[in-house]
């Protein structure tokens, strides 16, 4: 059987209009985070993007809900000599917090359908990947990626450690694995934390260049 959060994420694709570019060629790196919010969330809003200028001032950020703003931060290169980067992290907003902040009318749908999960934005990003990549140019092939469902985390620290993040592995039987790393902290009275800490979602997500790299061959992940 199926659990909630495979159902959630298989649902995301059907029941989400999104308004951005359909293709993930087409989003703009300042975009990246903002189109995870959506898929996250499940939701057609556009977040704002606030991008640190380092690690240490991601870690202090936070999302925020008004305006809705996301905090986006790509980090680990591949090498001193490529500074293509691995890792993407966005600090997001659970969509309990962003239906509490957009009450819509009695009957109508709210703004937000429902959390999903940071594989679902690894799905997302697979999938647009090999819609638009030639088969002629692919080093991989579908079956050569698996994603893994999210590890999830509910306190910070264990979210940010140890570091760096590492979003590839390559399995025994040889097959490449896709890795994300979640915080998830509902908004909750149960939560022995400030309000400002809950009702958030984080992800550490394999950075889509990076995916791009890796299946057109330009990238070795080196394991």
């Amino acid at each position: 059987m199926l659990s909630r959060r495979v159902l959630l994420s298989l649902a995301l694709f059907c029941t989400v209009h999104y308004s951005q570019p359909a293709l993930a060629g087409e989003v703009a790196v300042e975009d990246y985070c903002r189109r995870a919010q959506q898929i996250v969330a499940r939701t057609s809003l556009l977040a704002d993007v606030v991008t640190p200028d380092n690690h240490e001032a991601f870690v202090k950020s936070k999302a925020t809900l008004d305006p809705l703003t996301v905090q986006q931060h790509l980090s680990n290169p591949v090498s001193v000599d490529n500074d293509l980067a691995r890792v993407l992290s966005c600090k997001m907003k659970t969509a309990e917090r962003i239906n509490a902040a957009r009450p819509v009318s009695a009957g109508q749908p709210a703004v937000a359908l429902g959390d999903g999960s940071c594989q679902a934005v690894h799905r997302f990003w697979l999938q647009q990947l090999y819609d638009r990549i030639p088969a002629q140019s692919r080093a991989l092939s579908p079956e050569q990626l698996v994603i893994d469902d999210e590890e999830l985390t509910f306190i910070g620290p264990m979210w940010l450690r140890p570091w760096p993040f590492e979003p590839l592995y390559r399995a025994d039987d040889g097959v490449l694995h896709i890795r994300s790393k979640a915080l998830y902290v509902p908004f909750a009275w149960w939560i022995p934390m400030p309000d400002r800490f809950k009702g958030t979602y984080y992800c550490h997500l394999a950075s889509p260049l990076y995916l791009e790299a890796v299946v057109r061959g330009e990238v070795n992940p080196g394991f």
